[in-house]
């Protein structure tokens, strides 16, 4: 339902099949915005989209009642799924996938005691524990390298390096998601971002983007 990640998706999608060409579909121009987003208009008056979703239970439970086939949606939603027993599986086109960052920043006006606490929280978010933590839902962390010390040899071979499982392996809460076996969506880490297309990014056009968004999902 957002539009900086809807119109990404959508633009890879209609360029894959020779409707449009993009300049750079992570700053397209109005020109551009209003091509693809008429399209997109045309084809939910067709009925083509089954919902929107805002929240992540939202975008799982539309998976796991059937009620759609293909979405986009956030890696631990997608182990979500998997452990509802559900088969859920990231695509890897072969023209490329979208791919986003999430950085934490600190506030220029934190200072003394609160300021050390932003920093022993980035500390301790880098230090290697909750990066494993969300290895086990797909997602990466920039300092890798720490994770590796609080993953097993056989969740790092799977996740990281894109090797088959050697044993079943679970999410975060210990439930089985990946059977024996099983290779990784899109393979290893730097298999998967050599495969990057488009990066989320906030286009200089991003209000008349919202705009549009707008009027396509009340149209």
């Amino acid at each position: 339902n957002a539009p900086q990640i809807g119109t990404m998706d959508a633009a890879m999608a209609v360029e894959a099949m020779g409707l449009m060409k993009f300049g750079n579909k992570g700053d397209m121009t109005r020109a551009e915005i209003d091509k693809l987003v008429n399209f997109l208009i045309e084809k939910k008056k067709e009925g083509h989209f089954r919902a929107f979703w805002e929240t992540f239970g939202q975008s799982v439970n539309l998976m796991v009642s059937g009620e759609v086939a293909i979405q986009s949606m956030w890696s631990p939603a997608v182990t979500a799924v998997k452990a509802e027993g559900v088969p859920c599986i990231y695509a890897a086109p072969k023209e490329g996938m979208r791919g986003w960052h999430g950085g934490c920043a600190i506030s220029a006006r934190v200072t003394g005691k609160q300021l050390d606490a932003a920093y022993e929280y980035l500390n301790w978010w880098l230090d290697g524990w909750a990066g494993a933590f969300v290895a086990r839902q797909g997602y990466y962390m920039s300092v890798w390298s720490n994770v590796k010390d609080h993953l097993s040899q056989e969740e790092w071979d799977f996740w990281y390096l894109g090797k088959p499982a050697a044993k079943e392996l679970s999410d975060p809460f210990g439930t089985p998601i990946v059977k024996k076996g099983e290779i990784r969506d899109g393979g290893s880490y730097e298999a998967r971002f050599k495969n990057i297309a488009v990066w989320n990014s906030l286009m200089k056009e991003n209000d008349y983007l919202v705009k549009r968004w707008t009027e396509f999902l009340s149209a």
